[in-house]
Formats: structure tokens, C-alpha cells, sequence
């Protein structure tokens, strides 16, 4: 069976995840506000779409890859004069939700999708930014019925290296939030490990090396600072919009160990006291 995918969002990440089905031959239409990353798709093969709804109505499987939850539900639902995404889907067809976003939205759109004989996914990933998005490196976190896994397994595939079926709707996002919640907290302390052996007067690359080949203080993130560092500099929206997808992430963890009940007081001292400095500064230096 041919899966027809369309893929809203062409972002950081969206870009290189919809290169890749681009190039593993699926039928693929796409949607994105800024022309340039459309037209690259455009030169793979790719169709364009001008709303939402009308992508939804050429389309067997919607990957959408937004930055919030606004977005996200402004994708999927009527949103001034687009009936969006759910409008324009036939019953059976699948949304998979890239995004990282709470997992009550994942839910309750699932809830609306469902109404309609839609299935829905939370599918958000990790790997490595968009290197990993571009190489189809990426790691996916699913939540959502098996059986419907296994129909959008093959463009999920195109797109990913491992792919963990973590529970049902919402579990994906939960895995996810719980990484970033890891991967931030890592980054912040080793940039602030940094500012303290510069002001000792210690080389920065000759820290992390040490630190690295000793080991037990090294991490991913201590391990990948200078790759890190240029995603930074390199990032569609800027530093700015590198701090902005941190805090966004921050948050997003506080909300959910509020919404559990779980205290997390390392999680309330980074989202009160961390996150306030870097707009002046950035997320690495």
C-alpha cells in the first residue's frame, strides 16, 4: 500500500525528517510559512500545499513538526479560514505529532481525532538535533495504538534509526519531555563547569578533554559541547530561539510534575533561577 504522507513544519528539524521521505520515494506534499525550505523539498519531489486542510485531503499520514502546543492545535483544527488538518482527513488516516508538547494535548486531540475515525500518534524524537534529522538518525518515542504504529511504520522508519513504542497516546510525550528535562539540565551544568574553569584560568577544550577521557563527570552533553555549540550558532532562529525551545521544554516539565504531583526541586531552581540568564547570554557560553 502507498502511504501518502504530508509533512507540516519545515523547521530545524521538520526540514531534514521530510528530506528523508523525500528521498526514500514517498509520495510527499508539504507545508511551511517560509518558501525556502519549501522549495528545497520541492527540488526532492515534494508537492506544495497552501492550507493545512488542503494537505490533510491529499494525504494518508500527517507528520506535523511545529514549535508549541499553539501551533500544533491551530495545525489540526479549524484556525481563521484553514479547517485544518482533521477536516481534511479520510477515517483511518493517521497524525503523527512530532512536536514536543504536553501530553494532555496529545490526549485530547486524540480525542477530537477520534471522533472523526482519525488515529493519532505522539511521535516526538531525539538523536542529535538536526544532524540526526537530516542523516534519518533520529530516535522516536511513540504513544499510541500498535496496530496504528505499524501502518506508519515504514515512513516513521525513513526517518529514524530506533524507534520505541513507549505506551499510549501522551507516553510519547512524557518520554520526550523527561529527556529534555535531562538533556537541558546536562547542558546547563556544564556550561556553568566551563565558566568556573575559565575563571580559574583553565583552557575550556582542554577541560572538557580531560573530563571526558576521565569519565565520571563526562556526559553526551560534555562529550558533543562543540557540536552542540554550533547547532547553537547555526539554529534557524537564532541563540534566541535555542533559549526559546529550552525554556519552552523547562516549562513543559514543570507542568507535567505539577500536573503528577511529583516534586522536582532541581526542575523549580533551573525554570527560576537558570533560564532567566540565558537570554542575555545563550545556552552555551
Amino acid at each position: 500500500m502507498t502511504l501518502d504522507v504530508g509533512f507540516i513544519g519545515l523547521g530545524n528539524m521538520g526540514e531534514g525528517m521530510a528530506s528523508n521521505l523525500a528521498k526514500a520515494g514517498f509520495p510527499l506534499v508539504v507545508r511551511d510559512i517560509r518558501p525556502e525550505p519549501v522549495e528545497r523539498l520541492v527540488a526532492l519531489g515534494a508537492s506544495v500545499a497552501d492550507s493545512n486542510y488542503q494537505l490533510a485531503t491529499r494525504s494518508k499520514l500527517v507528520c506535523i513538526a511545529l514549535f508549541d502546543e499553539a501551533q500544533v492545535h491551530a495545525a489540526c483544527l479549524p484556525d481563521d479560514d484553514d479547517q485544518g488538518v482533521f477536516a481534511g482527513l479520510k477515517r483511518g488516516s493517521i497524525v503523527a505529532i512530532h512536536s514536543t508538547v504536553p501530553p494532555r494535548l496529545t490526549q485530547q486531540l486524540a480525542v477530537q481525532a477520534s471522533e472523526r475515525g482519525i488515529e493519532l500518534l505522539d511521535v516526538p524524537m531525539t538523536g542529535g538535533g538536526d544532524t540526526a534529522a537530516r542523516a534519518g538518525k533520529l530516535t522516536f518515542f511513540v504513544g499510541g495504538d500498535a496496530s496504528v504504529l505499524e501502518t506508519a511504520r515504514p515512513a516513521l522508519a525513513a526517518m529514524s534509526q530506533h524507534l520505541f513504542h513507549v505506551g499510549g497516546v501522551g507516553a510519547g510525550s512524557t518520554t520526550k519531555i523527561l529527556s529534555n528535562f535531562m538533556a537541558i539540565s546536562n547542558v546547563l551544568l556544564v556550561r556553568e563547569a566551563l565558566r568556573l574553569a575559565r575563571a580559574a584560568g583553565i583552557d575550556e577544550e582542554r577541560w572538557l578533554s580531560v573530563i571526558n577521557a576521565g569519565g565520571v563527570g563526562s556526559s553526551w552533553v560534555s562529550n558533543n559541547w562543540a557540536r552542540i555549540r554550533e547547532q547553537e550558532d547555526n539554529y534557524t532562529t537564532g541563540s534566541a530561539g535555542m533559549v526559546a525551545m529550552s525554556s519552552k521544554d523547562l516549562h513543559l516539565a514543570r507542568e507535567l510534575a505539577r500536573d503528577l504531583g511529583a516534586p522536582m526541586p532541581t526542575l523549580d531552581h533551573l525554570v527560576d533561577h537558570a533560564l532567566p540568564e540565558l537570554g542575555s547570554h545563550g545556552l552555551t557560553r
